[in-house]
């Protein structure tokens, strides 16, 4: 098993390198006039030098050849990364069409499956190769999509890489932990030119780069796995949590708006960030703060298992949703109108009177649910982590539409979701009371299994209620400190 001493120094060696070449690369830029001008699309606001992603595929690749043992998938992960490179540097001079860049992607993740980059073999082959595919592709857009703001991709990138290497030091996955030191150095070497004021961008390159190395490396290759298949997926999508959520936020947002989605804006999770009042670096550190809080609560949760797994990651994604709730009431553009190259077609979406309402009722859903396994966290560990809880989820399900149709019926959907004060709490109260008493007696008149621990339906009692409270507060708490901000002046130019 190799030493962190080892790595620790290979990492440093590929930062060195990865330095000099952003330096050299930075310096050609300037001369050659090779510079990202302002753009009312884009947020930088000075000129600035382009092709740092040459520095960092430059660095990588060097670093990979160096260090890591000669092997197929190490093959692989260098020409495909290779071929992800220059389909970026391509875009960076001629922006390339979207329908081209995802026929490399979708090439290039078949192609990586074929070099031994699988989640779990555990798992049917076709089920396997469609999870990886999927998994290239969305990686890669979303890192290039994250790529908004200075040190930002780059950043979640190192904090990303260094969870994936603890991970290969547990398992004793020596070449998966290397490749990761690699990655890690030639990141970081360029991440000091690019924050906190940017001198040169990455580029289409450099996204393309660091976002198909960090799928590649956050799959299990042909290492052997003893957790869960459910832990070893939700590991890498933890550990990928922000890039993830804002392409979702982001997408939802242009979606349900009616703008096109596939159409550049100032409208990220970054963006919204300063909007409301944090200066471009504070908003940064802030999503880093977010993702090392994921990536650790990865590490944990797969060594704890998928009972705890599962829950607690659900937690983080309702806190995520919560947050996106919050950042979606900000305004980042003069008007709520569509964007005037928005295509006609089906917008019901955008014009649907009630989806804010469809939202809270979603939320409430996903809180119900925690809040049943919480109590049976609480009562009896053994029979939630065995899927014995409500008689093996069979009234689970009738459990938290009881709860929903009374909380509707008591008109607790009438009112805006974040308006929280004793009337609703009273009517959540009442109306978890009631849900909980329906399934009671749907259990001893229809089930007639009369199994129901008193215990259990009084602690998911009161899981529910805090549950549904404290979203609730939650959301109004976070909203008024956001809107509370004063404006910040920015700290530098930022990227595209």
């Amino acid at each position: 098993m190799i030493g962190t001493a080892t790595l620790a120094l290979d990492a440093l060696l590929v930062f060195v390198a990865a330095a000099l070449c952003t330096l050299i690369v930075r310096g050609v830029a300037r001369k050659r006039a090779w510079l990202a001008m302002p753009r009312e699309d884009r947020w930088h606001r000075e000129p600035t030098a382009l092709f740092g992603g040459v520095a960092i595929y430059a660095a990588f690749s060097l670093g990979l050849l160096a260090f890591v043992p000669p092997s197929r998938s190490l093959t692989g992960l260098l020409v495909l990364t290779t071929v992800m490179f220059l389909t970026g540097l391509v875009d960076d001079v001629r922006e390339l069409k979207p329908q081209g860049k995802l026929v490399v992607q979708l090439t290039c993740g078949v192609l990586l499956y074929t070099f031994g980059y699988h989640f779990n073999d555990a798992i049917p082959w076709w089920i396997d190769l469609t999870v990886v595919v999927f998994w290239v592709v969305a990686i890669t857009n979303a890192m290039n999509l994250l790529d908004n703001m200075n040190g930002l991709a780059a950043g979640i990138a190192i904090i990303a890489g260094v969870f994936r290497l603890l991970l290969y030091l547990r398992t004793g996955y020596d070449e998966g932990a290397i490749a990761s030191a690699v990655f890690i150095g030639a990141v970081a070497g360029f991440l000091p030119f690019n924050f906190p004021r940017a001198t040169v961008f990455m580029g289409d390159s450099g996204s393309f780069t660091i976002g198909f190395a960090l799928a590649a490396l956050n799959l299990t290759s042909s290492q052997a796995f003893t957790k869960s298949v459910f832990s070893v997926l939700l590991f890498p999508v933890l550990v990928l949590a922000i890039p993830i959520f804002d392409t979702a936020f982001v997408s939802m947002q242009r979606y349900f708006s009616g703008r096109a989605v596939s159409q550049g804006g100032r409208d990220h999770t970054s963006h919204r960030l300063v909007a409301v009042g944090l200066s471009e670096s504070a908003a940064v550190i802030f999503l880093w703060a977010i993702s090392v809080t994921a990536g650790a609560t990865a590490f944990v949760l797969y060594e704890v298992g998928f009972s705890y797994a599962w829950f607690v990651g659900a937690l983080l994604v309702l806190g995520l949703v919560l947050f996106g709730v919050v950042l979606a009431r900000v305004r980042v553009y003069a008007d709520d109108a569509p964007a005037v190259d928005a295509r006609p077609g089906f917008l019901l979406p955008a014009e649907w009177r009630y989806k804010r309402q469809s939202l809270w009722v979603l939320l409430d859903l996903l809180t119900i649910v925690l809040a049943l396994y919480a109590s049976a966290l609480l009562i009896s560990p053994t029979a939630a982590a065995d899927g014995s809880l409500f008689e093996a989820g069979r009234l689970a399900p009738v459990t938290v539409v009881a709860v929903l149709m009374t909380l509707f019926a008591r008109g607790l959907y009438r009112v805006d979701w974040q308006d929280i004060g004793v009337r609703e709490v009273r009517t959540i109260v009442v109306g978890a009371a009631l849900g909980l008493a329906a399934t009671w007696l749907l259990d001893i008149t229809v089930f007639r299994t009369s199994h129901l621990d008193p215990r259990l339906l009084v602690a998911a009692w009161g899981a529910i209620v805090i549950g549904l409270g404290g979203t609730r507060v939650f959301v109004r708490t976070l909203d008024e400190k956001i809107r509370g901000l004063s404006p910040a002046k920015s700290d530098g130019p930022t990227n595209g």
